[in-house]
C-alpha cells in the first residue's frame, strides 16, 4: 500500500530541486568559508549570497540573519542571548513550542520569573491576555506567529503594540517556524526583535535555520566568532543555499496546499461524519495547511497505528511533545479523554487523489476500531 504522508507540519520532504542543487553544492563548495584560498573564498562568496536572499525574503538586512541548526537553536539564542545578567520577569504563551518552553525553564532556575499567557479558544493570545501578564519589569516576551499543532494565526504587530506599551524594555522573539513560506510577512513590520525560522518545514533539508535579530545578543556558546559572533562554527554554505532556496520556492504554492487541506476535510466529514474541529475555523486565521481533529469515542494512540498501518503518516500534535498530552490542547481546556487527537497537514508534494484516498482509508480505520471500543 503506497504511503500518504501528512505530516508535514512535523517536516517535509526534500524538495527534489533543492536536493539536487544542495548535493552539487556539497560537491564543489565545500570550502571553509572562513577561508582564504580560492576554494574557502567560493564559499563564503556563496554563504554571503543565501544570507542576502533570506534577509530579502525575511524582510530584513543580510548583517541580521544568522544561520543556525534549526528553529530551536535559533529560539535558545534569542531567548538565552537576549537575557542579561540580572534577573527579570519573561512572558511566554501558554502554547509555545517547546523550545521556548525550555529556554523560559532555563532562566526560571537562573532567578528569572516565567510567566505563561494564556490563549482564547480558538488558541490565539489576545492583546488583552498579554497586558494583563506583563508589567514594566517584563524583559522578554515570547509568542509564536503560527502554532505548530493546531495552525492558529497570532496577530502579532497587534500584540508588539501592547507589548511595547505595557513592557517598553521587553525583546520580542517570535517563533516563526510553521509560519514562514505559509504566512506571508516582514520583520519590517511584524514588531518582533528576534524572528526564528528553518529549513525543514518548507521542503529544505534539516540542519540549517537561521535567526533574523536586531536585538543585541550574547552567543550561548562561544565558538571561532562565525555569525558575527553569536553562533561559533564552521557555516555550511550548501546548506545555507539550501534555506534559501526552499524560502524563495513556498510562496505562490500555498492556495493549492490550502485547497488540499479543504478538500482532506471535506472528505474527512464524510468518511467520518462524527469527526470535529479543533482550533480556528479554516477561513479564520489558520494555517492554510492545517487539519486538527477530534474523534470522540477513541483513543489517540491505536488510531494512530492503525493509520500506521493503512500507510497514512499523520501526529497527534507535537512530536517534541511525544509522551506527554498536548501543552496547546490543554491550554484550550482539552483532555485526552475527549476522543483521538489528529493531526493531518499535507504539504506541495501532495495530490488531491491522496487525499480522497486518505479520508478512505481514515473512514476504514475509525469503523475498524468502533467495533473494538464502542
Amino acid at each position: 500500500m503506497r504511503p500518504i504522508y501528512l505530516d508535514n507540519a512535523a517536516t517535509t520532504p526534500l524538495d527534489p530541486a533543492v536536493a539536487e542543487g544542495l548535493a552539487e553544492r556539497h560537491r564543489t563548495l565545500y570550502g571553509n568559508p572562513g577561508s582564504s584560498h580560492p576554494i574557502g573564498r567560493a564559499a563564503g562568496r556563496a554563504l554571503d549570497e543565501a544570507r542576502a536572499r533570506l534577509a530579502r525574503r525575511l524582510g530584513g538586512q543580510p548583517q541580521q540573519v544568522v544561520f543556525t541548526s534549526g528553529g530551536t537553536e535559533s529560539l535558545g539564542l534569542a531567548l538565552l542571548g537576549a537575557a542579561g545578567d540580572t534577573p527579570g520577569r519573561v512572558a511566554i504563551s501558554a502554547v509555545e513550542h517547546s523550545a521556548v518552553v525550555e529556554a523560559a525553564a532555563t532562566l526560571g532556575l537562573r532567578g528569572w520569573q516565567v510567566d505563561i499567557v494564556p490563549v482564547d479558544a480558538a488558541g490565539r493570545v489576545t492583546p488583552e491576555a498579554l497586558r494583563a501578564a506583563i508589567g514594566r519589569d517584563t524583559r522578554l516576551i515570547a509568542v509564536m506567529l503560527a502554532n505548530n499543532e493546531i495552525g492558529t494565526i497570532n496577530d502579532v504587530p497587534a500584540l508588539a503594540a501592547e507589548a511595547r506599551a505595557g513592557a517598553p524594555r521587553a525583546k520580542i522573539v517570535v517563533d516563526a517556524v510553521q509560519a514562514f513560506g505559509k504566512v506571508p510577512f516582514s520583520v519590517a513590520t511584524l514588531g518582533a526583535d528576534c524572528v526564528a525560522v528553518t529549513a525543514h518545514k518548507i521542503h529544505g533539508p534539516k540542519g540549517i535555520g537561521a535567526l533574523w535579530t536586531r536585538a543585541a545578543l550574547r552567543p550561548v556558546l562561544r565558538g571561532g566568532g562565525q555569525e558575527f559572533g553569536l553562533r561559533g562554527g564552521t557555516p555550511s554554505a550548501p546548506l545555507a543555499w539550501a534555506l534559501a532556496e526552499a524560502a524563495e520556492r513556498m510562496p505562490g504554492g500555498m492556495d493549492a496546499v490550502t485547497a488540499l487541506r479543504d478538500r482532506l476535510w471535506a472528505a474527512v466529514r464524510a468518511a467520518v461524519p462524527t469527526a470535529r474541529l479543533t482550533g480556528p475555523a479554516l477561513d479564520d486565521g489558520r494555517l492554510g495547511n492545517n487539519l486538527h481533529l477530534c474523534i470522540p469515542g477513541l483513543p489517540s494512540e491505536p488510531l494512530l497505528n492503525a493509520l500506521a498501518e493503512a500507510g497514512v503518516c499523520a501526529s497527534a500534535g507535537s512530536t517534541c511533545s511525544k509522551g506527554r498530552f498536548s501543552r496547546t490542547l490543554s491550554a484550550l481546556g482539552h483532555t485526552k479523554d475527549e476522543g483521538a487527537w489528529l493531526r493531518l497537514t499535507p504539504g506541495r508534494l501532495n495530490t488531491a487523489d491522496e487525499m480522497d484516498e486518505a479520508a478512505r482509508r481514515l473512514g476504514a480505520s475509525v469503523a475498524a476500531l468502533r467495533a473494538v471500543y464502542d
